[in-house]
C-alpha cells in the first residue's frame, strides 16, 4: 500500500482526477482518521499553496476543511477532511431536478459557506455542483478553492464554463457578485435538472451567457410559483449591481421564500394576501444593491420633523452626503424660476434658510428619486416614466397654484409619487412590468388591472407601502391614493387637496401624447371629471400646461438631463411651443437643441468631476457677507461657514466647536462629514492647559495644519482622545478668539496623511470665512 507524508497517509484509493492534480482517499495513521489528500501536479504548487492559506482559514460547517500540508518528492499534498457522500453533480444525475424547497434549503447550506469565506474577504471564483459535496446527513459542503481569490477586483477567465459571470467574460474586475451568479447557476440547475444556458460550444456557451436573455426555471419545469422565479434570476441579472448586494441579501431572500409558503394557509382575506404581497415585494426590493441605500436616505431626510431643533443642521448633512445630489440642489435653487429671492445661494443651509425647510427636503427627495430612475441602464421605458412623473409632479405644483391655495411645496412632490408604483414596478420589477405590457396590449384591459393581475397589489397599494417604508407622512401617503369613486367634491383639508391636485395631474397627464384629433376630446373629459371642483376653461388647462413645460425643460437643462431620443420630452416641447431638441443622430434642428445638448453635457461633466475649491470659497463669502447685512440666526450663519469650507476644500469631516459656558472645556457643536455624529459625541477637550496642538493653537490664536500626526515632530502634541475619536491623520484648525479670549475653532480633515495641500488663496479664503464668523458673533454680542 502506497505511502505519502513521511508515512503518516497510507493511500486507500483513488477517488478522482482534476486539472491540478489526483485526489486519494487515505488514512492518517497519526490521527486514526480518514482524509482526502490532493496531490498536485509539480507547476501546481505556487498556485495551489495559496489555496491552501486561504481554506486554512475557513472554519465553517459548510465548508471542507483543509487540515495539513505537505510536499513530499518535489510535490505538494493538500489534507483535506473527508466527506463521506457524493458530489452534487452525482446527487442531481441520481435523483434528478429537486422540488423547489429542497433546492432553496441545499442552496441555504450552499450561501451560508459562501458568505463565511466572503467575510474574510475570499472570493471561490469556482462554485458549481462538481465542487459541492453533500455529506451522508444531507448538507451541502464546499471544496476546491483552487481558483479562489482573496484580491476582490481581480480580473480574469476563471472557473468553469457554464457557471462564469458575464463580467468575468468580459475581463472586468470580479467581485463577490460573481459568486452570486454562480450560485444562481447551480441552483436553477437543481430546480431544473439543468444548465440555463448550454451551447454546442465552449464559445457559443460563453456568447449566450454574456449577451442572451436566460428563461426562467419555469419555462423549463412548470410548477415552479413566479416569487421563486423572480428570485432565481435576480441572481443571474448580467450586470454585477443589479444582482443581490451579497449572499446574505440572497440567502435572506431565499429564507423568505421558505417562511411564506410554510405560512400561506394561515393568510386569510383579501387584505392578508395584499399585506403578505406587499411584504414580499418590499423584500425583493430590499435585496437589490440599490435599493437599501436610496430608503436609508430618503427615510434619514423624511425623519427629521419640524419639533427637531437641529433640523437644518440634519437635512444639510443629508443632503451633503450626496455630492452630486447636493450641486443639483443648489443649481435649482439658483435658477430662474427662484429669481425673486435675489442674489446667489451658494450653501445648501443657507438655501434652506431662504426657502424653508419644508421645500428644500421635499425637492431633495423628488431629485433623488428622479436621479436614481433615470440613471437606470437597462430600459427606454423607464427612462420615459421618470420624465413623466418628473414633469407630473411640477404640473401639480402649477395647478394648485392656479387654484389659488398658497401651502403647494409638497404638490411637486406628491404629483410625482402619484406615479411611484409604476416606476418601482419598471425599476425593479423588470421581468413583470414586461407580463403588465403584454397582457394591456393582448387584452386591451386597464394598465391599472393588469398591475393589479400580474403583481398582485395595485401600482397605488405598491406606492402606498414604500412611501410608507420611507417614513413619509399621512398626507403624502394618502395624494398616492385614487379619487373616491362618484362625484368628486370639493377637498376642504390640506391631505384633501394634495390628493385632489395629484390625481388631476394624473389624469392631465396622457394628454401630452394624445394626437391632435384626440386631445381636446381627452381635455374635456378630464374637465368634467374634476368641473365641480375646478371650473377652468381648456384655454386655461392648456396655459398651465404650457407653464409647468416651461419650468420643466428648463429644469431638465439645469440638471444636465438628456432629452434627444425622448418621445415625451419631443411632445411637451411642441406643446410649450419650444424649438425641437437634438435629434437622434446627433444633429440638432435649431438651435436651441445644440445649446441646451452643450448645456446638458457640461452639466453632467459637472456632476462627474470636482469643482474649482476657489469658486465655492469665494461664493461661500459673497454668500455670508449677504446674510450679515440681513436679520440673521447666528447658528444658521456659522453652518454656512462650515459648509463652505467642507464643500470648498473637499474636507472629509469639519466641525465648530464652542468654549463651555461654566467649565474650561472646548466642546463640539456641529459638523458635517464621514460618521460625523459619533465624532462630534468625543471631540471635546481642556483648554486651562498649552500641553497638545489644540490647546496651543487657541492659546496663541495660530491657524495650524497638521500634514501627518504620526510625524517624528508633533505626534507628541497630538492628544490622546484625539487618536481614539478621530480616524484622519491630518487636519487643520482656525481658532475663534474674541478680544484675546478663545470662544470656539474651525476645524476640517482628511484621513490620509499629506493629503491635505491647501494653495495660498483657498487659505485666505477659509480665514475670511473664520473672520466672518467672527463678526457675525460680535454683531450678536452687541444685540446685532
Amino acid at each position: 500500500m502506497a505511502e505519502l507524508g513521511g508515512g503518516r497517509f497510507r493511500i486507500e484509493r483513488n477517488l478522482g482526477q482534476g486539472a491540478q492534480g489526483s485526489v486519494f482517499l487515505a488514512h492518517d495513521t497519526r490521527l486514526d482518521r480518514k482524509v482526502a489528500i490532493k496531490l498536485l501536479r509539480p507547476d501546481q504548487a505556487p498556485k495551489s499553496l495559496d489555496e491552501a492559506r486561504l481554506v486554512s482559514k475557513l472554519q465553517h460547517p459548510n465548508v471542507v476543511a483543509l487540515h495539513d500540508v505537505f510536499i513530499e518528492s518535489g510535490r505538494t499534498g493538500l489534507v483535506f477532511e473527508y466527506v463521506e457522500g457524493e458530489t452534487l453533480s452525482e446527487y442531481l444525475r441520481r435523483e434528478g431536478a429537486q422540488t423547489p424547497v429542497r433546492a432553496v434549503e441545499l442552496m441555504l447550506g450552499i450561501l451560508d459557506g459562501l458568505a463565511s469565506a466572503h467575510a474574510q474577504g475570499i472570493i471561490h471564483r469556482d462554485i458549481k455542483p462538481q465542487n459541492i459535496m453533500i455529506d451522508s446527513s444531507g448538507r451541502p459542503r464546499i471544496m476546491d478553492f483552487g481558483v479562489a481569490t482573496r484580491n476582490a477586483g481581480e480580473s480574469g477567465m476563471t472557473g468553469t464554463v457554464g457557471y462564469m459571470a458575464p463580467e468575468m467574460l468580459k475581463n472586468m474586475p470580479v467581485e463577490a457578485q460573481a459568486d452570486i451568479f454562480a450560485a444562481g447557476m447551480t441552483l436553477y440547475q437543481m430546480l431544473t435538472g439543468r444548465l440555463p444556458v448550454e451551447g454546442g460550444s465552449l464559445f457559443a456557451t460563453l456568447n449566450r451567457i454574456a449577451n442572451e436573455k436566460i428563461a426562467p426555471p419555469s419555462s423549463i419545469r412548470p410548477g415552479i410559483d413566479e416569487q421563486l422565479d423572480h428570485l432565481v434570476m435576480v441572481a443571474l441579472f448580467k450586470e454585477p449591481q443589479e444582482r443581490y448586494a451579497n449572499v446574505s441579501a440572497m440567502r435572506e431572500a431565499l429564507t423568505d421564500w421558505l417562511e411564506a409558503g410554510k405560512n400561506e394557509p394561515a393568510k386569510e382575506g383579501a387584505g392578508g394576501s395584499r399585506n403578505s404581497t406587499l411584504d414580499f415585494l418590499l423584500r425583493r426590493m430590499s435585496h437589490t444593491a440599490d435599493f437599501p441605500a436610496l430608503s436609508q436616505t430618503i427615510s434619514a431626510i423624511n425623519r427629521i420633523n419640524n419639533s427637531d431643533s437641529e433640523r437644518l443642521q440634519s437635512l444639510s448633512a443629508a443632503i451633503l452626503k450626496d455630492f452630486s445630489l447636493t450641486n443639483k440642489l443648489l443649481r435649482i435653487v439658483n435658477s430662474a424660476t427662484y429669481g425673486q429671492f435675489g442674489g446667489a445661494i451658494s450653501t445648501v443651509s443657507r438655501a434652506i434658510v431662504i426657502l424653508g425647510f419644508d421645500h428644500i427636503r421635499n425637492l431633495a427627495v423628488t431629485l433623488l428619486l428622479f436621479e436614481h430612475m433615470r440613471n437606470k441602464t437597462q430600459a427606454e421605458q423607464l427612462r420615459e416614466a421618470s420624465l413623466k412623473s418628473f414633469f407630473g409632479g411640477l404640473l401639480a405644483s402649477t395647478l394648485g397654484k392656479k387654484s389659488g391655495w398658497r401651502e403647494v411645496e409638497e404638490l411637486q412632490i406628491c404629483g410625482m409619487f402619484h406615479h411611484l408604483g409604476k416606476l418601482l414596478t419598471l425599476y425593479y420589477f423588470h421581468e413583470e412590468s414586461q407580463q403588465i405590457a403584454k397582457r394591456v396590449e393582448q387584452t386591451g384591459e386597464d394598465e391599472q388591472v393588469a398591475a393589479e393581475a400580474v403583481l398582485g397589489i395595485s401600482y397605488q397599494d405598491l406606492a402606498v407601502g414604500v412611501s410608507g417604508s420611507w417614513n413619509f407622512p399621512e398626507r403624502i401617503v394618502g395624494s398616492m391614493r385614487p379619487m373616491p369613486e362618484g362625484p368628486i367634491r370639493q377637498p376642504q383639508s390640506q391631505i384633501e387637496k394634495l390628493r385632489f391636485f395629484a390625481n388631476l395631474s394624473g389624469d392631465l397627464l396622457p394628454l401630452i401624447e394624445q394626437s391632435p384629433a384626440n386631445a381636446d376630446k381627452f381635455l374635456a373629459k378630464v374637465m368634467g371629471k374634476y368641473a365641480k371642483v375646478v371650473n377652468w376653461p381648456a384655454r386655461d388647462y392648456q396655459g398651465m400646461i404650457q407653464e409647468a413645460a416651461d419650468h420643466y425643460l428648463h429644469y431638465l437643462s439645469i440638471l444636465g438631463v438628456e432629452q434627444r431620443g425622448s418621445s415625451f420630452c419631443k411632445r411637451l416641447r411642441q406643446t410649450a411651443g419650444h424649438a425641437p431638441a437634438a435629434d437622434e443622430a446627433g444633429f440638432a434642428t435649431g438651435d436651441v437643441g445644440i445649446e441646451e445638448a452643450l448645456q446638458a453635457a457640461e452639466v453632467q461633466a459637472e456632476d462627474s468631476a470636482p469643482l474649482d475649491p476657489a469658486a465655492i470659497l469665494s461664493a461661500g463669502v459673497q454668500d455670508i457677507t449677504n446674510t450679515l447685512v440681513s436679520n440673521f440666526n447666528l447658528n444658521d450663519l456659522l453652518r454656512m461657514t462650515l459648509e463652505t469650507m467642507y464643500r470648498g476644500i473637499g474636507f472629509e469631516r469639519v466641525i465648530f466647536c464652542t468654549r463651555d459656558t461654566k467649565r474650561p472645556m472646548m466642546l463640539a457643536r456641529f459638523g458635517f462629514g464621514l460618521d460625523i455624529q459619533q465624532i462630534t459625541a468625543k471631540f471635546s477637550f481642556d483648554i486651562s492647559q498649552t500641553n497638545d496642538v489644540f490647546q496651543l493653537a487657541l492659546a496663541r490664536n495660530a491657524d495650524v495644519l497638521i500634514e501627518d500626526i504620526d510625524a517624528e515632530s508633533i505626534k507628541a502634541r497630538i492628544p490622546s482622545w484625539y487618536r481614539a475619536a478621530v480616524p484622519a491623520k491630518t487636519f487643520i484648525v482656525f481658532p475663534v478668539v474674541l478680544d484675546k479670549k478663545p470662544i470656539g475653532l474651525f476645524y476640517g480633515d482628511r484621513t490620509q496623511a499629506h493629503s491635505l495641500k491647501i494653495p495660498p488663496e483657498q487659505l485666505n479664503l477659509l480665514k475670511t470665512l473664520r473672520n466672518q464668523a467672527i463678526l457675525a458673533i460680535r454683531q450678536k454680542q452687541f444685540g446685532g
